[in-house]
């Protein structure tokens, strides 16, 4: 298996002297640029009257998101344009974006600019480009930051076994860590519910794997719940300390513990569809153990936000798309998948249209998955993103006409995140919307009936980092349900379609 993010050195990247503290030290220039005081008596670059440029490169690596900022005030309106150009390995543009077309750009003259984003998969240099033509008047430029955090630094290594984590909660006679937020309510003691009745609790773990708690000393098993003793050392979380009503943020990923249990009950919901058939190039490869390259898609879920590694908490389990191939590269004996995230913080599916070209068409992909929806449902109609969608595929099949592509719904948010019924209603409509896409080398994994399966028998707060993002044991489930529409287990996953069952457990109230 390989990855495409490269580690590069642990501390953040920054731009070399973005105040001017030291002139122009730092920055390549063109044209009539120089020092120049501003309004409040502080240097600044100046370009102009003339035309001109300023620029800079930044070692990147590569998976690592950043945030560049500036201010840039102008006499004369869109005299000027800011460029971010990716450059590969070997300092070939593989991408770019500007301020005419990509970055957003608020007011006039003035301007306080804060552009997130994700950069191309193989890059290896960002360069930061600020130039103005040749009409008369100045642009100063001031405060050019770049913040790249590394999410993928050596140190972040899992401190969790991979292979345990990839065990279908589904299969088999024993759960292993699954996550349970001990809540204490109205002064009762801290408790949880595990998705079966246990007949033997093998372990209990802090969220981090690194402190194992006690039966009868730090909880006791009544049925399927857990509860805490009096004495115990198990991190609890009181429902008088979260914040109550509509858009409250709470984060509780790392609060749960992670229980490690047998059991004789069996998954009485559908099983995780083999879609194979309907992906004859990918399953070809992946049999023949052919080179494959395999593009993941999507919000800040697929990019890995909610999770322990980009938490900086241990296990530091790693995105779920990275659970996906280091499972399929043990079940293929395939160490040739090429493995790319482009997926960002905050993307819509909008986002993910216009950029399809850029960061999905230059890596030439056999297989997508695509997995959008979680920023979309607050104004994007299921329509919009099932057109969305389509036009992503007719976009990279253009280039690439084998491409196969899975689609993947957006899990529930946590019902108390927000009481607004319609926007429960658009996550439901974008799986529906995106199962009627099915087609030749097009297939569904409907991970929205799978939270609301799950949520039915625990608490969202057990399986969520926030309202809205997966913590590590429902990433799991994310991996593990991909890896189960591209695997057929001989366990089930004989499905025709995805469909729910009645149960004795109590449905969600939407």
């Amino acid at each position: 298996m390989t990855l495409s993010a490269s580690h590069v050195a642990g501390q953040d990247e920054k731009i070399v002297n973005g105040e001017f503290k030291a002139g122009l030290k730092g920055w390549r220039i063109t044209g009539d640029v120089h020092l120049q005081m501003n309004r409040l008596g502080k240097v600044c670059a100046c370009i102009g009257p003339g035309g001109g440029s300023l620029a800079q490169r930044i070692e990147t690596g590569s998976g690592n998101p950043f945030t560049l900022s500036a201010i840039i005030q102008s006499q004369r309106t869109n005299d000027w344009i800011l460029t971010l150009r990716f450059l590969d390995k070997h300092g070939r543009e593989i991408m770019k974006v500007d301020s005419v077309n990509d970055i957003q750009v608020k007011g006039t003259n003035s301007q306080k600019i804060e552009h997130y984003m994700q950069p191309h998969p193989l890059t290896k240099w960002v360069q930061v480009l600020i130039s103005k033509d040749s009409a008369e008047g100045n642009v100063l430029v001031d405060h050019v930051g770049f913040d790249m955090p590394d999410e993928n630094a050596a140190r972040l290594k899992p401190a969790c076994d991979l292979d345990q984590a990839m065990e279908p909660f589904w299969q088999g006679p024993k759960i292993q860590n699954e996550a349970v937020l001990m809540l204490s309510e109205n002064g009762k003691p801290a408790a949880g519910q595990l998705l079966f009745p246990p007949t033997r609790i093998l372990s209990v773990w802090d969220y981090g794997l690194t402190t194992n708690y006690s039966d009868g000393v730090d909880y006791t098993v009544q049925g399927r719940t857990l509860v805490c003793t009096t004495s115990s050392r198990m991190p609890r979380v009181r429902d008088e300390d979260l914040q109550k009503g509509e858009y409250k943020w709470n984060v509780i990923g790392g609060k749960q513990v992670m229980v490690t249990y047998e059991h004789d009950d069996s998954w009485t919901h559908e099983l995780p569809e083999y879609t194979g058939g309907g992906l004859p190039n990918t399953m070809k490869k992946l049999r023949a153990h052919q080179p494959l390259t395999l593009v993941a898609y999507g919000d800040s879920i697929t990019h890995g936000y909610g999770e322990s590694r980009l938490s900086h908490i241990r296990p530091f389990e790693p995105p779920w798309p990275e659970l996906v191939v280091h499972r399929l590269s043990e079940i293929y004996k395939d160490r040739h998948i090429q493995f790319y995230n482009s997926s960002q913080s905050g993307a819509t599916s909008q986002w993910g249209r216009d950029y399809a070209q850029r960061m999905v068409n230059t890596l030439n992909p056999d297989l997508v998955l695509i997995a959008f929806g979680q920023n979309d449902f607050w104004s994007v109609s299921a329509n919009t993103l099932a057109t969305n969608i389509t036009d992503i595929i007719h976009t990279v099949r253009g280039q690439n006409p084998r491409a196969e592509f899975l689609l993947i719904s957006p899990v529930r948010f946590d019902p108390e995140y927000t009481t607004n019924s319609a926007y429960w209603d658009a996550v439901g409509e974008y799986g529906k919307k995106m199962k009627a896409m099915i087609g030749p080398g097009v297939q569904f994994v409907d991970m929205t009936a799978i939270s609301e399966w799950v949520y039915a028998a625990k608490k969202p707060k057990d399986c969520m980092n926030d309202p809205l993002h997966p913590n590590d044991y429902f990433a799991r489930w994310y991996a593990q349900c991909v890896v189960g529409a591209l695997h057929h287990d001989g366990e089930g996953n004989r499905r025709e379609s995805w469909g729910r069952k009645r149960t004795g457990r109590s449905a969600l109230p939407y």
